[in-house]
């Protein structure tokens, strides 16, 4: 799900915020919903992006890529990173669970420093734990934040993911020492711990 961080750099860039989409059946096809996003109903486009990025609700992104038309919405991501210099990326879908994906710790990096440089508002989306949408029936639903770092005052913000393949993974920019830290780990078998381990290393070089 760390496919979602480009998903919403390009939702941003090529959608509205206040963009109404209706949303169907096609588009809850994917594996990860959520109550609040059902069929038929007219959603903004920046609901969906908090949907996607803080629950990590996958009818959410692929709703996106469908406003645009699927191949689109592929070929920007695609392209975006290209432009960045992700040379080991290649996107699959919008949500992250097409093990067709892939990318490298350093091309990550690169996508969070653009995120950080020119769109740090993806970024503070990432950390939000108090958004809520009504379901069908208009019974309000938190959606419960899956950032396990969200609430840390040294979290800036990142995405974390998990798929059967790729096992946890978690890319992140961080305060550590007043500096602006990316911190990506992958294949990982315990993503906080791992991330613990390495922003304590950077916290003790001299």
């Amino acid at each position: 799900s760390v496919t979602k961080l480009m998903t919403a750099v390009v939702a941003r860039q090529k959608i509205d915020d206040s963009e109404k989409i209706t949303l169907t059946n096609k588009m809850l096809a994917p594996y990860g919903g959520s109550p609040s996003i059902y069929s038929g109903l007219k959603i903004s486009s920046e609901n969906l992006l908090y949907a996607s990025l803080t629950q990590s609700v996958n009818d959410a992104a692929e709703s996106l890529s469908y406003f645009l038309g699927k191949k689109e919405f592929l070929a920007a991501m695609n392209k975006k990173a290209k432009t960045l210099g992700m040379k080991s990326t290649a996107y699959a879908d919008s949500t992250g669970l097409d093990e067709k994906s892939k990318s490298t710790a350093a091309d990550l990096e690169k996508l969070l420093a653009y995120i950080y440089e020119k769109d740090p508002a993806i970024l503070e989306i990432t950390k939000d734990n108090d958004f809520w949408l009504p379901n069908a029936s208009g019974e309000m639903l938190k959606f419960q934040n899956m950032n396990g770092f969200y609430y840390h005052p040294w979290f800036v913000g990142g995405k974390t993911g998990y798929s059967p393949e790729a096992r946890q993974t978690f890319a992140a920019v961080f305060d550590v020492n007043k500096k602006p830290v990316a911190i990506v780990v992958l294949n990982s078998q315990n993503y906080q711990a791992d991330t613990f381990k390495i922003i304590k290393l950077i916290k003790t070089e001299k």
